[in-house]
């Protein structure tokens, strides 16, 4: 049974602004992330749930006003309505407006009509009622892909939407048809969006302009603070209205948000989200619901903002990419390290906490851990160490990346297994290479008794004196796969070996006699395992999604969580007996109760 969920934050590309979309309490958000769609309290953002019904990677999600559906879209051009009130998502139903990419998507007033823009072939938009998918009007005007599109909440109706041909196109509706070219933006135009009083819309670009439009004729009433003496001076990638229809907040890439009061067609106040010029900080989405303002990072961290403030009040840092690797700490923190190099710690209280420690951008291939030691092996063919979630220092240069790590209860040794196939005994100051017959592809430590997976579907196991591995000449071979993970019980009775083909041997490692080969219902690649503190439990995860606990005492009983990461399970932790975490390819951390 889940019982918490510590979503991804949202997705992004440099240049192409982010949807994001409360409901109508103003109480939770909805966005894109991955193939996932996350529903996400704004009240309390550790609180979240998903969706996980698109195959494609999804790109947009709105609720509709009535609070009671939202429309998520995907970069293949699908849309699909669903339930967002339910746990099970119910779908509605689904369509395919446009053949690309759905950059925006919006609803009518009685959350019958739906607008979907963004890429296309034919065309670059649609207007379609939600439930049946009958054609309610035409999106054209436009010769380039559409960024944004917004429709008047309240009669007459009205539309307007705006597009990288630098140009926004009004609609009258319905049924929607074209009106007028809005023409006053001299580059790509990034967002457009009604006020909540649907008197006015106003539109944002990369010219770094601000439009103020009649919400019902269209017509142009001015720039907005067009002589203002501190301007954006980057693009505008998102613009939100304040509830009363007063205020806009703008998120533009040059990592400010700026607040303009629109009766008096002035600036208030500028929120400089880093002093940095890094592009991670460039601002492209924003949300104003309720009292909260949030605006969204190019690096994902989700900036909560306070008209006055020049900073902002809060961060909430996360992953965006699929978390590669991870260990649990003895104390009970989680580290985790995702495709593009971000790593994170989780005390499964709350939020996510950033690791302090030099800049980092490659993959973490694994994590090991002991007393509050974390061992993380990159991509870039070195191993580092944290403690207290900040980096503390780095090993010398290895041959090649560390694929699989095992580190002693001191936190001095490291033994890792590299991706060419070699061994090697690493500690702060030194690399030692071990002597080895085969590829060795995973290892695992008890004590002083080493665990060696290699290539060729055996493990044999070694005993660690000072920097190098003696043999013991036992073995185990029962699997039938390169062995891809290695976990010893706490009391190092046990060692459980998984391979590529999903199966899981459990064996004595003083004699290498099997206990149980019986553990076969993944059906791919076994990419996580560990034990509980009792030694009577396994868990194991898998490239097929799964999350399965096994029973040692009785090994045809297991607990199967069916698709707990969508693109795959990464790793699998036990906090206590009763209590597994998990992290998979969808960017999520998930706490389960079993």
């Amino acid at each position: 049974m889940l019982e918490s969920y510590f979503a991804p934050n949202p997705a992004t590309t440099r240049g192409q602004p982010v949807r994001l979309s409360a409901d109508p309490t103003g109480k939770q958000f909805v966005y894109a992330s991955g193939r996932s769609i996350v529903i996400r309290s704004l009240q309390d953002p550790s609180k979240s749930r998903e969706y996980t019904g698109h195959t494609q990677a999804t790109s947009v999600a709105t609720f509709s006003p009535s609070g009671y559906y939202i429309a998520s879209g995907d970069i293949a051009g699908n849309v699909r309505i669903w339930d967002s009130i339910n746990d099970e998502h119910i779908l509605k139903s689904e369509f395919r407006p446009i053949s690309g990419r759905i950059n925006d998507i919006a609803w009518d007033m009685d959350s019958q009509r739906v607008m979907a823009v963004g890429e296309g072939k034919e065309k670059f938009g649609h207007v379609f009622a939600y439930d049946s998918g009958n054609s309610l009007g035409t999106v054209e005007g436009h010769s380039k892909v559409i960024n944004a599109c917004s429709m008047r909440q309240q009669r007459p109706f009205r539309a307007v939407t705006c597009s990288d041909d630098g140009t926004c196109v009004f609609y009258h509706g319905a049924p929607y048809k074209f009106n007028s070219t809005l023409k006053e933006h001299s580059g790509f135009v990034m967002d457009a969006k009604y006020a909540p009083s649907n008197e006015y819309f106003v539109t944002a670009g990369a010219d770094k302009k601000l439009f103020l439009y009649d919400g019902k004729t269209g017509d142009l009433i001015r720039q907005v603070a067009a002589g203002t003496e501190s301007p954006h001076t980057g693009s505008i990638y998102a613009v939100a209205w304040s509830p009363d229809s007063k205020f806009i907040v703008t998120s533009s890439g040059d990592r400010t948000c700026k607040f303009w009061d629109i009766a008096q067609d002035k600036l208030v106040s500028t929120v400089q989200i880093s002093s940095t010029s890094a592009p991670e900080y460039q601002q492209v989405g924003n949300l104003w619901a309720g009292e909260h303002i949030i605006s969204l990072s190019l690096s994902g961290d989700i900036n909560v903002l306070q008209m006055g403030n020049e900073r902002p009040v809060r961060v909430i840092t996360g992953h965006q990419k699929a978390i590669t690797a991870a260990a649990l700490t003895p104390s009970g923190t989680l580290y985790t390290g995702s495709y593009d190099g971000k790593l994170c710690t989780w005390d499964f209280t709350g939020l996510a906490q950033a690791v302090e420690g030099p800049k980092n951008e490659t993959k973490p291939e694994d994590m090991a851990a002991s007393s509050d030691v974390v061992a993380m092996g990159f991509i870039d063919d070195a191993v580092r160490f944290a403690e207290a979630s900040k980096i503390t220092g780095a090993s010398a240069g290895l041959s090649s990346a560390p694929v699989s790590l095992a580190i002693d209860k001191s936190g001095t040794t490291v033994v890792a297994a590299l991706a060419s196939g070699e061994l090697a005994v690493v500690s702060r100051t030194k690399v030692t290479k071990v002597a080895i017959k085969g590829e060795a592809r995973a290892v695992a430590i008890s004590g002083s008794t080493v665990a060696v997976g290699f290539a060729d579907h055996s493990v044999h196991l070694y005993q660690l004196q000072s920097d190098t591995l003696v043999a013991t000449g036992v073995s185990m071979t029962a699997n039938t796969r390169e062995i891809t993970r290695l976990a010893f019980t706490p009391n190092g009775q046990l060692l459980a070996a998984g391979d590529a083909g999903g199966k899981i041997v459990v064996a004595r490692p003083d004699t290498g006699e099997t206990v149980t080969a019986r553990w076969v219902a993944h059906t791919a690649r076994i990419y996580g395992l560990a034990w509980s503190s009792d030694n009577q439990h396994a868990a194991s995860s898998a490239l097929d999604g799964h999350v399965i606990v096994w029973d040692i005492a009785n090994p045809l009983r297991k607990t199967l969580i069916k698709n707990a990461h969508l693109g795959g399970a990464s790793t699998v932790s036990f906090i206590d007996p009763q209590t597994i975490v998990s992290t998979g390819a969808d960017g999520g951390v998930k706490v389960w109760t079993i």
